[in-house]
């Protein structure tokens, strides 16, 4: 998780035009309608998480994609997840939001919700200036409703 937080807080080489850089991801930024389409998808898809028991044996989020070193990666088999898994697209579909925006969205909110712990805790002193700290305030505004809705995806934050 930390290597996936250090690798979004900063900005990368352009990847091929088909996978979420890293540039994509470091100039990402987090918006209130953005947030509220996630927390939609994130509901069904909580439910579809708890119901399908093969998510117990292959998570979701996955430590292969939460512990990558490379956000490219990551985002990648997220992605693909999202959209080779019927149920997983329905929500997806039903939420009108894309893979690629939802896988977006959840690694940004992933590292920057990192990111203020580590501010918090004082392992971290400052956030680079930009979207990586426009990131960081908006889940410290939010901060209630996203670690919620981590919880509820199973994803740990500590």
């Amino acid at each position: 998780m930390l290597l996936l937080a250090a690798a979004l807080l900063v900005s990368g080489q352009r990847a091929d035009s088909v996978r979420i850089d890293r540039r994509e991801l470091a100039e990402y930024r987090l918006t209130t309608a953005e947030f509220e389409q996630f927390r939609k998808a994130s509901a069904r898809i909580a439910m579809l998480l708890a119901d399908d028991a093969s998510f117990r044996a292959e998570p979701l989020f996955s430590e292969e994609i939460t512990q990558s070193a490379d956000v490219t990666d990551a985002s990648a088999a997220l992605e693909a997840r999202l959209r080779s898994h019927a149920g997983l697209s329905e929500a997806l579909t039903a939420a009108k939001m894309s893979p690629r925006d939802y896988t977006k969205c959840a690694l940004t909110l992933v590292a920057a919700r990192l990111a203020l712990g580590f501010l918090d805790s004082g392992a971290l002193k400052a956030v680079p200036p930009g979207a990586a700290a426009d990131n960081v305030a908006f889940v410290r505004a939010h901060r209630a409703a996203v670690d919620e809705t981590l919880t509820d995806l199973a994803i740990e934050i500590r």
